[in-house]
């Protein structure tokens, strides 16, 4: 008996450090793709057609908010300034062996993915837009996933083609309710305060217009 306790007990200890061990190594794995993702950022890539039509990849751009560039070489990362009340904005700048007529010559679009693992798309341009001096500046709108919004810039160089994306992060929009309320509830101390005073003047209320 004794041993059969024993034995239930040491499978008991064995299968605990099992679910353990697997729970570390799931961590890990999470902890892993989290850091990838971080590093390699949001996928980018120029397709053939429209963000309607995609067709296949005609260049891969390094990811949006990555460190790293395709090729895995370290890239320069902007500096956040006041991250705590501003949105989160993230750039990649890619070099493509294409001029801009190269792109304009057909359909072409901008495709930002939410990461390597989900290929959700996230924000979409058609190449083309505003063009100023030499620039075109292409606009993204959110796609699948929303609060994602940005820009593309195609800046000439020689044969190539700079191309910075510009992409702000869950840019949800800004409601000045709480600062009219605010502003609301300041008029309502203010008038509370002045109805308590006596009117010397004996004034007679002015009336307030309608908006």
């Amino acid at each position: 008996m004794t041993t059969t306790r024993l034995r239930a007990r040491d499978r008991a200890w064995v299968n605990l450090a099992a679910a353990t061990a697997l729970a570390g190594a799931m961590s890990l794995a999470v902890l892993g793709n989290a850091a990838a993702h971080a590093e390699h950022g949001h996928p980018a890539r120029i397709h053939k057609g429209a963000c309607e039509s995609l067709q296949g990849v005609a260049y891969r751009l390094n990811g949006v908010g990555g460190s790293v560039d395709t090729e895995g070489a370290p890239v320069a990362t902007p500096t956040a300034i006041n991250p705590k009340t501003t949105y989160q904005v993230m750039v990649s700048d890619t070099v493509i062996d294409a001029t801009i007529d190269d792109l304009l010559a057909s359909d072409h679009a901008i495709m930002i993915y939410e990461s390597d693992d989900a290929m959700e798309a996230i924000a979409c341009g058609n190449v083309g837009g505003a063009l100023s001096g030499d620039e075109l500046i292409v606009g993204l709108g959110e796609a699948r996933i929303p609060g994602h919004l940005g820009f593309a810039l195609f800046t000439p160089d020689g044969d190539q083609t700079d191309v910075l994306v510009i992409l702000g992060h869950a840019m949800a929009p800004v409601s000045a309710s709480s600062g009219a309320a605010n502003h609301e509830d300041e008029h309502d101390e203010t008038d509370a305060h002045e109805a308590s005073e006596p009117n010397h003047d004996e004034e007679a209320p002015h009336a307030t217009p309608a908006p």
